[in-house]
């Protein structure tokens, strides 16, 4: 069942601009130490659309033979058709739960049709249940009714509209929230759950917020919703994955390393101290 806190967990690299392993599967058992459901790699926050599918497939095996207590949500990411297909064809013999998949993001607004004929054909390729990316600050807006008419689980949805998930639910299908902004309302408004970049810093104020959406609690949950909103405001600033990094190494001390072009590190007045005593601040 897919349901509860996935982290979009960021991919370290090493002096050289690889993929860190090392520092990849430390990062991943902690996020498993702290109580995740899942981790969603190769996603937005994992740079994926920046790592090629020859990178991602060696990485996913192994990340999988470790056996963790994480449900593992690949993110498809190419832009083309047929790289989309490729990349679901290779993880058909992984114990993946579902794979994300971004809509092709270069022509844009695409048609409604077009949208439609792209994923259906990709869950007539696909063995894992298909979620679709709606990111459309980044690549393209998936309207519900291309949602609503595709045999796909449901849809991330990490738009700036708060009404565009209730439109999804609405049509039957589920959602998994990727924005941080006003999280306990959307969140009760009967979604599974969330994909959280937040995560890889502050795993447990996700859960504990996922928690109080799961018990009601109408007191806890929404100051922990606001106190993960203010520290999203902080590093909305920075573009990219690269404050989240900096903010995860000072959590748990493994090299996160830098970003791949065109992304660029933080600033260098960035604070992640301060940013982290903000995660515990009432």
């Amino acid at each position: 069942m897919i349901q509860g806190v996935y982290v979009a967990n960021v991919t370290p690299f090493d002096g050289d601009g690889e993929i860190d392993t090392a520092a990849y599967f430390g990062h991943v058992e902690w996020l498993a130490e702290r109580g995740v459901q899942g981790i969603v790699p190769f996603g937005t926050n994992g740079e994926g659309p920046s790592i090629g599918m020859d990178e991602k497939l060696p990485v996913l095996e192994a990340l999988f033979a470790l056996d963790l207590p994480l449900q593992i949500i690949p993110c498809v990411g190419q832009s083309s058709l047929p790289d989309t297909l490729e990349m679901v064809r290779a993880l058909q013999g992984f114990p993946a739960e579902a794979l994300l998949v971004m809509p092709p993001y270069f022509f844009k607004p695409p048609p409604t049709e077009g949208l439609r004929r792209f994923f259906d054909t990709v869950v007539r390729s696909a063995r894992h249940p298909v979620i679709v990316y709606h990111i459309p600050q980044f690549a393209v807006a998936v309207p519900a009714e291309v949602i609503a008419g595709c045999d796909v689980w449901g849809v991330k949805d990490s738009g700036a509209d708060v009404d565009y998930g209730a439109a999804v639910m609405g049509t039957g299908k589920k959602v998994l929230f990727g924005s941080e902004h006003d999280l306990w309302r959307r969140l009760s408004l009967g979604a599974p759950g969330m994909i959280t970049a937040l995560g890889n810093f502050m795993p447990e104020a996700m859960t504990a917020m996922y928690g109080c959406v799961q018990t009601g609690d109408a007191v806890e949950g929404p100051m922990l919703s606001e106190r993960i909103e203010r520290v999203q405001k902080e590093i909305l600033a920075q573009v990219g994955p690269a404050p989240v990094k900096r903010l995860a190494e000072a959590r748990h001390g493994l090299p996160m390393g830098g970003v791949r072009p065109p992304l660029i590190d933080v600033e260098d007045d960035f604070d992640a101290k301060a940013i982290l005593d903000l995660t515990q601040a009432g």
